[in-house]
């Protein structure tokens, strides 16, 4: 009788698709070895078709995140409010949810990228807890390299001397983290829990970075010694076919591929769609997604799409205009693409494109001084740059030798159960 695999829970917030692509690249490969079974709070079931084509069990919990609560997720995600990024009875409901799918499938672990409600669940049933993180997301990372937000951007502290600026920027980070993991906090103690502080809402009994080692030039701190380790790049790879209207796109001019994520501002993605009207660009742009009005005129030399194989088509374009999700940049960095970055107002995807500018292959355009031309000068600084297109490339060998799916698959093996013979075919 063959043996039944141990199970491991993945705990994507499911409304958010590159969430969900991070999971399911790792969980395609821990298959071998695994049940991987995924859970779900996103009522409209958005992003479900793509864990399921894969033959994964998606299991529904309550509550149910209504409309007006993704909403509220995404404000809170662009740092245009503040505060829990979910109530605290939802999340006291989320928990007692959990608590009973863990005593259904009896996990050996809880894999996570940002469900925050396992935080006190995977504690309160003594399961260990894996945060798919990066390390941008460290307080360790803010201390030394955060500087004054993009959401807190005004004409008037720009009065303040850059310096100064950006050095009581690093002192909001932390106030963040304590916001965000206030109502957590508040939850766990009705179960005795004591309080998570500083970035350990994001770090778990376990933290495997989603990220080539060196990304941001920052060590792993001793706190963290055995806990941390760098897997490389999470790169959504879907069975999804390229459009024919882009397999047939004319090379005549430059490609620029535009994406904004799941979290993109749409008058800010209009805006810069529009602007390119009447540019020596083709534009590849899958924001369809965004656009809540299908029906809007849009440049001829734009091609306005839903999803895509980011991973092929990136490598079609000779600059990419992306926000600073770090599965979208590592996208990028292995196509070897430049980068004009626009973060959406949360610091991390800031931190996250900073880290690429340092390399010199990135820039780093301000979402309050965002002009259409600025976009347009960044494409084209880039586009004239041979130094750019050097480091780009010379980082994508960095990237290439990470195959982040299988390092976390083969983590998992080795930490939660005895690892496949399979392992050995895919090893780099």
């Amino acid at each position: 009788m063959e043996q039944r695999k141990p199970t491991v829970v993945f705990a994507a917030e499911t409304l958010n698709l590159a969430e969900v692509t991070r999971m399911l690249e790792i969980a395609k490969v821990a298959r071998r070895s695994f049940e991987c079974v995924f859970l779900s709070y996103d009522g409209a079931k958005r992003n479900h078709p793509y864990i399921e084509a894969e033959g994964f069990r998606v299991v529904s919990l309550e509550p149910q995140l209504t409309p007006e609560a993704v909403e509220r997720f995404w404000q809170f995600d662009r740092m245009e409010a503040f505060g829990d990024f979910f109530s605290e009875d939802d999340l006291a409901r989320r928990v007692r949810s959990e608590l009973a799918l863990y005593r259904e499938l009896s996990p050996v672990a809880v894999v996570t990228g940002f469900c925050l409600s396992v935080n006190v669940s995977a504690r309160v049933a003594r399961i260990p807890l894996v945060w798919v993180a990066q390390s941008t997301w460290l307080l360790e990372y803010a201390t030394q390299y955060g500087g004054w937000p993009d959401f807190a951007d005004h004409p008037l502290t720009r009065l303040v001397p850059e310096k100064l600026r950006d050095r009581l920027g690093r002192l909001l980070t932390p106030a963040g983290y304590w916001l965000w993991s206030h109502g957590i906090n508040r939850v766990g103690a009705r179960y005795g829990l004591a309080p998570l502080r500083g970035s350990a809402m994001f770090e778990g009994d376990h933290m495997l970075l989603a990220e080539p080692e060196g990304y941001s030039e920052t060590p792993v701190p001793a706190r963290l010694e055995g806990r941390c380790h760098f897997i490389g790049p999470l790169i959504a790879r879907l069975d999804v076919p390229i459009p024919q209207a882009i397999v047939d796109l004319p090379r005549d001019l430059p490609i620029v591929y535009f994406a904004m994520g799941s979290s993109g501002i749409e008058d800010i993605v209009r805006s810069i769609l529009h602007a390119f009207e009447g540019q020596p660009y083709r534009v590849i742009a899958p924001v369809g997604n965004l656009l809540r009005s299908q029906h809007t005129a849009l440049p001829a030399n734009v091609l306005v799409t839903g999803w895509l194989p980011a991973a092929q088509v990136n490598a079609m374009a000779q600059v990419a205009v992306l926000h600073g999700g770090i599965g979208t940049l590592l996208t990028a960095c292995l196509a070897g693409t430049p980068i004009v970055g626009i973060p959406n107002g949360n610091p991390e995807q800031e931190y996250n494109l900073t880290c690429l500018v340092r390399k010199g292959f990135a820039l780093h355009l301000h979402k309050r001084r965002l002009a259409p031309r600025d976009v347009l000068a960044g494409v084209a600084r880039l586009l004239a740059s041979d130094d750019a297109r050097r480091r780009a490339r010379e980082f994508q060998r960095t990237c290439q030798a990470w195959d982040g799916p299988e390092r976390a698959a083969r983590f998992l093996e080795q930490t939660f159960g005895a690892p496949s013979a399979s392992s050995a075919t895919r090893t780099r």
